[in-house]
């Protein structure tokens, strides 16, 4: 593996740059090699230059091979693995700031499948990356030089995805909230405040959600929260009350009402019923 990472500055100064560097690299993985569970503070972008392996994210399992770029947003879990016949390689490129998050969910709002964008030539990113690789210094200066490329590949990455023709209109907007939501759903967030977000009418807000998905954005929302509780009751040995907190309910009470209501059973039964017929 080869890695550069910026650390002339700290995460708080990236975090407030409009678009900062964080790493980039390169490696050519071994059979069945994976990375993860892990979460991150800063955004992710993989370019798949060779063989093939699976991302797993957000409850949902892509597939990619050479000339795919998979896409993980801070704050998401997600873990990735290489084949077992065909190990894939790729670069990567990694970056926070102010303004990331709205660069990357309109990337992710100009793909069908959201973290996967399809058919790149990864070549020209990874011949990016490996500029910034040659980078001996870690100064000022170099971090300048790091950022250039970094925002010719964004630049790159906007052209190749057609972002600027994809991000007009209603249904591009139902896009980016439906993925605003993707990356909060744990969170206590309102709806009123992801309208005021936008810079839209909460009632126009739900219109444009509803015709593009058959669902109001509320009902979404707690469908993400629901599953993710579902998944972490299956999987983990961690309390109820914790699940709850974790999801962004208001109270444990709240919280196996809501649950109940789905599943026809409290939080506890579920995660029995799940252990008592695993194989």
């Amino acid at each position: 593996m080869k890695e550069y990472k910026e650390t002339s500055h700290n995460l708080i100064d990236k975090s407030l740059s409009d678009l900062a560097i964080y790493s980039a690299g390169y490696e050519e993985c071994s059979i069945g090699y994976s990375y993860g569970p892990k979460i991150r503070s800063y955004h992710v972008v993989h370019f798949v230059l060779s063989g093939k392996g699976v991302l797993h994210i957000n409850q949902h399992m892509f597939e990619c091979r050479r000339g795919d770029v998979f896409i993980i947003p801070a704050g998401k879990i997600s873990l990735y693995q290489a084949s077992d016949t065909e190990p894939w390689s790729y670069a990567w490129i990694n970056f926070l700031g102010i303004n990331s998050e709205r660069y990357v969910t309109q990337l992710m709002a100009s793909s069908e499948e959201a973290y996967v964008l399809r058919g790149l030539d990864t070549e020209k990113y990874k011949n990016c990356i490996l500029e910034i690789l040659s980078i001996f210094n870690n100064d000022i200066s170099s971090y300048f030089y790091a950022n250039s490329i970094l925002l010719r590949v964004m630049s790159y990455l906007y052209e190749d995805a057609g972002v600027q023709e994809k991000s007009k209109g209603k249904s591009s907007l139902a896009d980016e909230i439906r993925f605003y939501l993707d990356m909060k759903y744990s969170q206590k967030i309102r709806l009123q405040d992801v309208a005021e977000k936008f810079h839209i009418h909460p009632n126009y807000m739900t219109r444009i959600f509803r015709e593009k998905f058959q669902v109001a954005p509320k009902q979404y929302l707690m469908e993400l929260k629901l599953k993710k509780a579902g998944r972490l009751l299956d999987t983990t040995e961690l309390p109820v009350a914790m699940i709850s907190s974790s999801l962004g309910f208001e109270d444990q009470m709240d919280f196996s009402k809501t649950f109940r209501k789905k599943y026809g059973m409290s939080p506890s039964a579920y995660r029995q019923e799940k252990r008592r017929t695993m194989p």
